[in-house]
């Protein structure tokens, strides 16, 4: 089937809404393959069943002749009703010898991916795929980001031109993530000017950034366009704490709030951080990168040897979130697409809250070593669901290079493992500990 312009493929387009795969399945593919061993079935499925195309691996658009790729993806509805994108969307592969050729606007990622046609439907995890409801579509188009793409395509090439395509990280960049794309863990490839073998990788529009399209459906184009002032949300908040360096947490306090509190306050760091910065609610409603991006605000005191006071703590676990195998777990997706925003105050060991002075913000990125050694801490934590056992929870120093560990965020004891398993929320929560924090305040210094 031939399209001419964009309205008349939307015209048709018009016609897949509230139908199944399976209505639309003409091929008969969902017989002959599964979604875990096919990972474009569904996409598949549309492009033949729908539009009548014959599957192909061709470098070009999909509907080339108007410029426009074809997209399915999954969303999911939380409790309060909302629509959330499952997963990133994937786009082009990442050719490392290639890219540090290119420019921006006359790249393969562009030229394919410019405007894109996604076919949302709802995922219900213990549905068949075959009846999954295919609800709407949207017509996308990267110029609404373009600045912001641009510079986060920039920051991937120049980390590959360098030579450290090994260094990888999807939280290096705001909206356009350079996702891992391998068969196995092992999988890895060559890349220039280095002899380090690197995972290979994909293009792809981030969760985070996928969430703000679709919170905006819209059939002819998404309205919502990020600030273009910062592209990145630690350009933003180094932007916000440059006039507070160099001062005291009370200093910082006195500034802000006009007066020194009578009592210090344990939270003052947040306190701050949400003053100048601004709370995680209201930056979503009021900043487009922010909306679009996924992102934690860490506070980290350090000593006047630029060493973690303590460890990185973060929310409580749910058992749920073991259910999934790693490469499609809610745990793989945040520290591989989260920008922590590390805020760091320094003092003496013998430093009081309250008196240490505002260093830096600094982000803090996996690598792909660090995302193995996260990948195996989780996957402790599900041998231990699995198996009833506690003695193979990931605590501190379970395991060599364990940067990733499982302990109690405030209560003490033995007790606080052995009632791991009682309940869906949990006690603990992981860490990232002080060996870890420490390498990274080196290499970010």
């Amino acid at each position: 089937m031939k399209f001419n312009t964009v309205e008349e493929l939307l015209e048709y387009t018009e016609n897949i809404k509230n139908k199944t795969f399976r209505e639309i399945d003409k091929a008969n593919l969902l017989e002959n393959s599964t979604l875990k061993r096919r990972k474009g079935l569904l996409g598949n499925i549309v492009e033949s069943g729908f539009y009548g195309y014959p599957i192909n691996s061709d470098a070009r658009a999909d509907f080339d002749d108007i410029g426009v790729e074809l997209k399915v993806s999954g969303y999911v509805l939380t409790k309060k009703g909302e629509k959330r994108a499952k997963e990133r969307l994937v786009l082009s592969k990442i050719d490392y010898n290639q890219i540090i050729h290119e420019n921006f606007e006359f790249s393969k990622l562009v030229s394919k991916n410019k405007k894109l046609l996604i076919i949302w439907y709802h995922y219900e995890k213990r549905k068949d795929p075959g009846d999954f409801l295919i609800t709407d579509y949207q017509l996308y188009d990267m110029e609404q980001d373009i600045e912001i793409i641009r510079n986060d395509f920039k920051t991937i090439k120049a980390k590959v031109d360098s030579g450290n395509a090994h260094e990888l990280s999807e939280s290096d960049t705001s909206f356009l993530g350079a996702c891992t794309k391998a068969r196995t863990s092992a999988d890895r490839t060559t890349q220039p000017n280095s002899e380090i073998l690197a995972k290979p990788r994909a293009f792809s529009l981030k969760q985070g950034y996928i969430n703000g399209i679709l919170s905006n459906l819209s059939h002819i184009n998404t309205t919502l366009v990020a600030d273009k002032k910062e592209k990145t949300v630690i350009d933003f908040a180094n932007s916000r704490f440059k006039p507070y360096f160099g001062k005291t947490q009370l200093e910082i306090y006195k500034e802000i709030f006009g007066e020194v509190p009578e009592r210090i306050p344990k939270n003052i760091n947040k306190i701050i951080s949400d003053k100048v910065i601004g709370k995680e609610k209201d930056l979503k409603e009021t900043n487009d990168l922010f909306k679009k991006t996924n992102y934690l605000i860490k506070n980290l005191p350090i000593t006047d040897k630029n060493k973690a006071r303590e460890r990185m703590a973060f929310k409580n676990l749910k058992l749920s979130e073991f259910d999934d195998d790693w490469d499609e777990s809610y745990w793989k997706n945040f520290f591989e697409e989260n920008t922590l925003i590390t805020i760091c105050y320094q003092g003496p060991s013998s430093s009081k809250n309250g008196y240490r002075i505002l260093k830096e913000v600094k982000q803090i990125t996996f690598n792909d070593e660090e995302l193995d050694s996260i990948e195996k801490t989780f996957n402790l934590v599900k041998k231990t669901i699995k198996t009833g056992d506690i003695s193979n929870l990931p605590t501190p120093k379970s395991f060599e290079g364990q940067i990733l560990e499982v302990a109690p965020k405030a209560a003490k004891g033995k007790n606080i493992y052995e009632t791991f398993l009682d309940n869906e929320n949990t006690k603990v929560c992981f860490m990232l500990n002080k060996n870890f924090l420490n390498k990274k305040l080196e290499q970010i210094n």
